[in-house]
This record gives C-alpha cells, structure tokens and sequence, in this order.
C-alpha cells in the first residue's frame, strides 16, 4: 500500500532541509557607504539581508591611526530589523575609518566583516 522513500530522494530532501537553516546574515549596504566620503555621519546604519538581533550585533569603529571611536548600543529600526543602527558619542574629525562589524541572526548565525569610508571637511 505505501511506497518506499528511495535513499536517494531522502538524501536529497535532508540536504535542501539543511540548506534553509545554514542561512547567514549577509552585509547589504552602509550609511555612510563603503568606499565613499562624506560629511560626518551622527550614526552608522548596515543593512542585512535578514534580521538581526541587536543585543548581539555592532561595531567596532576605528579612526585612521587605529584609534577606537565611542560608539552607542546597537539597536535595529522598529519598522525594519535588517537595519541595524550604531549611534555615534562624538562627532568624527575629517579623516579615514574603518568599521569592523559583527551581527548575529534571529536564527543565531553570527557573522562580521569590515568596510572604510571617509569623512569630508
């Protein structure tokens, strides 16, 4: 009456199950933009291609002598939770930075990555 699974279709829908849950949050876009200058920002915003968890999400920010810049808790917006946003304590001098980020998913994947941009007199 019942049919048996072939090994081959269990094999293939067990790799497709897992496929969905090794899912990462993945560095969409930045305010101010990678590779760009601009005027001194107030906040750093990172946009994520899934939601993040901002209790274990943020950044670090360094000026371009490695100095590390104060920065706020990381929180996300209310009507967006891809996008995760870093008040900044003090306003930046012109010059270089780097942001060495780090962001954790709803389904708890963690994952970080870096990117510079510059600030304009």
């Amino acid at each position: 009456m019942f049919k048996k699974t072939s090994p081959t279709i269990a094999l293939v829908a067990a790799m497709l199950a897992s496929g969905a849950a090794l899912a990462h949050p993945e560095f969409q876009s930045a305010e101010p933009p990678a590779g760009k200058s601009s005027a001194a920002p107030k906040q750093i915003r990172i946009l994520f291609n899934e939601s993040v968890i901002p209790q274990f999400s943020g950044i670090e920010l360094k000026d371009q002598s490695g100095k590390t810049v104060a920065t706020g808790k990381a929180t996300t917006d209310p009507t967006n939770k891809k996008l995760m946003i870093v008040p900044l304590k003090d306003q930046l001098a012109p010059g270089d930075y780097k942001v060495e980020w780090h962001a954790v998913s709803d389904d708890t994947h963690k994952v970080k990555g870096t990117y510079s941009f510059g600030v304009t007199r």
